[in-house]
């Protein structure tokens, strides 16, 4: 099987990358080149890597009608100002994968193809594959109550698993710091959010256990439970429990304290173009502040594929519904799911700071797009269109 070069060559690339292609499945370097046609060829540059390099019984382009269909539908939303980011289309190893847009509207520079993107809070399907690697090592059961392992945490009725299917009934922290918290110029952490709820200042929508409220309180707990069992940080067990495990070299947490949002070269964006600056709220993980770009997230899909951290058993518990969120609508744990034409959709979007995020895969099949953006002008992404193209 010959790779398709109509991929390569009207691919924008601007500089290396590696892309690992699963774990103990595909290993496979990527290629660097043009931005465009004014650009040297990319094979003159001794930095450069062809996709003609890759493994071509596991790795190929779509043909040329979808990767013009795919690149037309983007491109049109990119020209008109709608749309700027990264995708990554994948099917049974046939993969499209082009950026557009810019990293900062203003200054006009291109976005690179392993660009960085604030996840936002498709970072909460990550933090509960956090949690299920201490169920897994049994440290953590699911339906155990939260204060069995928090033992200062006032609420009885709260279990792992509802913080993971947002069942807790839980206020959300987000709707009520602008006024408890009284240094808007310093970031909040996790451990701040954590005493409000310790100290009872946080709400209690509903009874635990009652209804789907979907809430960021939730996925800001979790880090303090796995810094509780695990005796680390929740950064340095993301870190060395799960991402480098899978090759996630170029993902991490945002610190604030350390790297704040506008040092990172890829900005978020308010919709007339002006750049999202620092937010007291960037400090507060797990529930968003993920920055990872599209390869490591295809590595983290492979392994759902193929888990090696955890069993198939919980891989399928998690997106198993757990709760009905709408008609024919459902939540797992750290996933929404949702019946669509014969298959099933498993997936996460996010939106925190001027970036929206999308992560959609097929439950029967080996479909996945995964759509990171730095710009809200537009609106949300529009997920059965773009899924029903290939």
């Amino acid at each position: 099987m010959i790779i398709d070069k109509a991929y390569y060559l009207t691919t924008p690339l601007t500089r290396g990358f590696l892309l690992l292609l699963g774990v103990s499945m595909l290993s496979v370097a990527a290629c660097k080149g043009e931005r465009d046609a004014d650009r040297k060829e990319s094979e003159n540059d001794p930095n450069a890597t062809s996709l003609e390099q890759l493994d071509p019984s596991k790795v190929r382009s779509f043909p040329d009608t979808l990767h013009d269909r795919f690149t037309d539908y983007f491109g049109q939303l990119a020209e008109a100002g709608r749309f700027s980011g990264v995708v990554l289309l994948q099917e049974d190893h046939r993969f499209f994968i082009k950026a557009f847009g810019h990293r900062r509207l203003r200054d006009r520079d291109s976005l690179l193809l392993d660009d960085r993107f604030q996840l936002a809070s498709l970072s909460k399907p990550l933090t509960a594959f956090g949690v299920l690697t201490l169920v897994e090592q049994g440290l953590i059961e699911l339906d155990a109550y939260v204060s069995d392992y928090l033992f200062d945490f006032p609420f009885s009725d709260v279990t792992v698993r509802s913080l993971l299917d947002h069942t807790s009934g839980l206020g959300n922290y987000i709707y009520i710091t602008d006024s408890l918290w009284n240094a808007p110029d310093s970031f909040m952490t996790n451990r701040n959010v954590y005493e409000l709820i310790r100290c009872e200042q946080l709400p209690i929508y509903y009874p635990a256990h009652r209804r789907f409220d979907y809430c960021n309180t939730n996925y800001a707990l979790l880090p303090i439970l796995i810094e509780e069992v695990s005796g680390m940080s929740f950064s340095a067990y993301m870190e060395d429990e799960v991402f480098k495990p899978l090759g996630m070299l170029q993902t991490q947490y945002l610190d604030p304290f350390d790297m704040p949002s506008d040092a990172y070269p890829v900005l978020g964006h308010y919709p007339n173009g002006d750049p999202k600056s620092p937010f007291y709220l960037n400090g507060v993980i797990g529930d968003k502040s993920l920055y990872s770009n599209v390869f490591d997230l295809y590595k983290f899909y492979r392994e759902l594929q193929a888990p090696t951290l955890i069993s198939r058993t919980l891989v399928n518990e998690a997106m198993c519904p757990q709760v009905n969120t709408s008609y024919d609508r459902y939540y797992g744990l750290g996933w929404r799911i949702q019946p669509m034409d014969g298959d099933t959709l498993v997936f996460h979007n996010g939106w925190w700071r001027g970036f929206r995020s999308y992560f959609w895969m097929s439950k029967q099949n080996d479909k996945l797009a995964i759509i990171l953006t730095n710009s809200i002008r537009g609106g949300y992404l529009k997920q059965e269109e773009i899924w029903g193209m290939f």
